[in-house]
């Protein structure tokens, strides 16, 4: 017979031990302070305790000595306090305690260990209703249909898995569009779709810090492109690392004071940026193995449905939007993906916006490269003329661009910055096809490429 599943009840029986000693003798007399719903954490030696909403930590033992007494009104219960908070040393330890993406708050075994999730994403219930001002942002902002449901099933995805506290695989999802498009009232129309919790993770995931502890708790990594870098250093390590924690398994959450721990948060991750190329740039490169992660939508201008240039009256357009919310959540449930747009891996394909992508291909390292090649034989360093080819290694033509007489020299130097680059982007456009790359060959155990110059 299949075992059914604990019940949290009877997941807490197996945590909480009960004990012989004698204890309050009364109930509750109001909500408040509960000694029965107040847990320790024996690596830091707090408290933790239930206060409705969420569970608070307290450092002093003199305050849960005072919030025992308040609980219970018994004569003899100052002859039990020190016995009571024995128990809850002994019987509610717990082995870590604090908020993780897509978990309710509550006791949970994980891992083999118990863990305390403090507080919950915000999550909106559905019910059926009409919402003319979020229908008229989203059908502004993604006018094309393809664009505007691969967004709605992105989002729809996305409830769903924090719903369920099962992460997920799912592409990151790059909004860029003019300036003062509306890209920032999407974004809030997703946060509070995803319970309202956000974070950036630019600062860990492009190596500037190792602790991650303060993304754990948000549902959203939230990039900005004000916050990101456009160095292509920082990209790579933004795409690689985007890669690990949202397409792997469990993550190394590093926290200072404390000992690291794996976990698996929920999280999705939008980027939100301008059109611009230097902006763009902010964006992984669209390398293989990171190019089908990654959602381009253009965003185009929104008009506020209702009047929104006072404080006054963006005030109650945004009342207006989060009134929407829960007519909008009934809707993601209804949503059909259409075949075409489907993935089995993702959920939903990582499409993109042809003039976005053809915008990122321009300012792609690789693209550069083959920019300075053609300014190298233009000027008469490459010694190829019109019409003609050669097979050139790597090295060179890193050799040719990088002579101080040509006017490659310094843009080479920021564009090649690590070992190998050069290969890497050649290799790239030979893949792409380029125009200057016809054909490429192994001689003498070095790879060679065949430029020509065709103008």
């Amino acid at each position: 017979m299949k075992t059914q599943p604990k019940t949290l009840k009877e997941e807490l029986t197996t945590i909480i031990k009960p004990t012989n000693k004698k204890t309050c003798s009364t109930s509750p007399p109001n909500k408040g302070f509960n000694p029965y719903k107040t847990f320790y954490d024996s690596s830091n030696g707090k408290y933790i305790t239930d206060v409705g909403t969420h569970y608070r930590p307290y450092g002093s033992k003199t305050v849960i000595r005072k919030g025992i007494k308040r609980y219970c009104s018994s004569n003899d219960i100052r002859d039990n306090i020190d016995d009571l908070i024995e128990s809850v040393e002994l019987d509610r330890a717990i082995d870590w305690q604090g908020s993780i993406a897509g978990y309710t708050r509550g006791l949970k075994k994980l891992y083999g260990k118990s863990f305390l999730i403090t507080d919950e994403p915000m999550m909106i219930q559905p019910e059926q209703g009409k919402l003319p001002l979020i229908e008229s942002v989203i059908k502004q902002a993604f006018p094309e249909h393809d664009e505007r449901i691969v967004f709605l099933s992105w989002l729809r995805d996305a409830v769903r898995a924090i719903r369920s506290s099962h992460h997920h695989p799912a592409p990151m999802l790059v909004m860029a569009g003019e300036r003062n498009a509306g890209k920032s009232l999407i974004a809030s129309i997703v946060q509070k779709s995803l319970g309202g919790r956000a974070s950036n993770p630019m600062k860990t995931w492009s190596g500037k810090t190792i602790w991650n502890d303060d993304l754990l708790r948000a549902e959203l990594l939230l990039i900005d492109d004000s916050e990101a870098s456009t160095d292509i250093r920082a990209r790579k390590a933004l795409g690689a690392n985007f890669k690990e924690s949202i397409y792997g398994g469990n993550i190394k959450i590093q926290t200072r004071n404390r000992t690291a721990m794996d976990m698996r948060p929920v999280w999705r991750v939008m980027i939100c940026c301008n059109e611009t190329p230097e902006n763009l740039s902010v964006i992984p490169p669209l390398e293989e193995g990171i190019e089908d992660k990654i959602i381009l939508l253009k965003v185009k201008k929104i008009k506020t449905p209702m009047p929104a240039q006072t404080t006054a009256e963006k005030a109650k357009f945004f009342n207006g939007l989060i009134a929407e919310l829960p007519a909008f959540m009934a809707y993601l449930e209804t949503l059909e993906t259409p075949a075409h747009l489907q993935d089995d891996r993702d959920g939903v394909t990582a499409w993109k916006d042809p003039y976005l992508l053809q915008a990122i291909k321009d300012i792609s390292p690789e693209h550069r490269l083959e920019e300075l090649i053609y300014l190298c034989m233009k000027k008469g360093f490459m010694d190829i003329e019109q019409g003609e080819s050669c097979f050139m290694s790597s090295a060179e033509i890193q050799d040719k661009l990088l002579n101080r007489d040509s006017p490659t020299y310094e843009q080479t130097k920021g564009l090649l910055s690590y070992h190998g680059s050069c290969g890497t982007y050649l290799g790239r456009l030979h893949k792409q096809a380029s125009a200057l790359i016809s054909d490429r060959r192994v001689y003498q155990g070095t790879t060679q490429y065949k430029i020509e110059r065709r103008e």
